[in-house]
């Protein structure tokens, strides 16, 4: 299968602004999710936000005192990111640009939705490798079963190609790649997402 990975971005680069205004409102579940995480690390610590958008979390972890950097694939998402005061840079999260063992932190939302599900294994290793032992993984991602493109509701002939996850497979697939889960939950609101913390067992 070619990579779908391209396509996609070039639609967040199209809809970044859009994407922006429609993401900054968020449920209850996610805040508490979220700050969950956060209370999890010491200020300090150094986080990376993959695929971090327009750096809405990326801001708010920067603002609860960690050391942050947000990647993305999207030009206009990284200028976006920026723009808001938040370090970003381009990058891929499937092989995230950062030096082994670099983070206490790793802070993943709606993001790993869009990585093909052959690549799944090689990116959550790519993640545990970036973290030091006993980090912490943020991850919220799409739940299900499948996967394949979804039109831009409100982007016009774009496309962006999703991948929704079984939980109980997801979470074996992170233990094989190191990972102790801490939580996990499902939850729904226009798709049924999986929220998982999880820390990177020490050697």
């Amino acid at each position: 299968m070619e990579d779908p990975t391209p396509t996609t971005t070039a639609s967040y680069d199209r809809i970044a602004p859009d994407f922006a205004a429609r993401t900054e409102t968020l449920d209850s579940t996610f805040l508490a999710f979220r700050q969950r995480f956060a209370n999890a690390l010491s200020p300090g610590s150094l986080v990376a936000d993959l695929g971090c958008g327009p750096g809405r979390d990326t801001a708010w972890l920067l603002e609860q005192g960690l050391l942050v950097v947000g990647v993305d694939r999207s030009y206009e998402m990284v200028r976006l990111a920026t723009a808001r005061g938040v370090p970003a840079m381009l990058g891929d999260l499937r092989r995230p640009p950062l030096a082994p063992g670099s983070l206490s932190g790793l802070w993943s939302v709606a993001a790993l939705l869009h990585v093909p599900a052959a690549q799944t294994e090689l990116t959550l290793r790519a993640w545990s490798m970036a973290l030091s032992p006993g980090g912490m993984l943020g991850l919220s991602t799409s739940a299900g079963d499948g996967e394949g493109w979804e039109r831009v509701a409100y982007g016009g002939e774009l496309y962006r190609w999703f991948v929704h996850r079984e939980p109980e497979a997801l979470l074996g697939l992170l233990s094989e790649a190191g990972f102790e889960v801490l939580e996990h939950r499902v939850s729904a609101s226009h798709r049924t997402w999986l929220g998982v913390l999880a820390i990177k067992r020490e050697v």
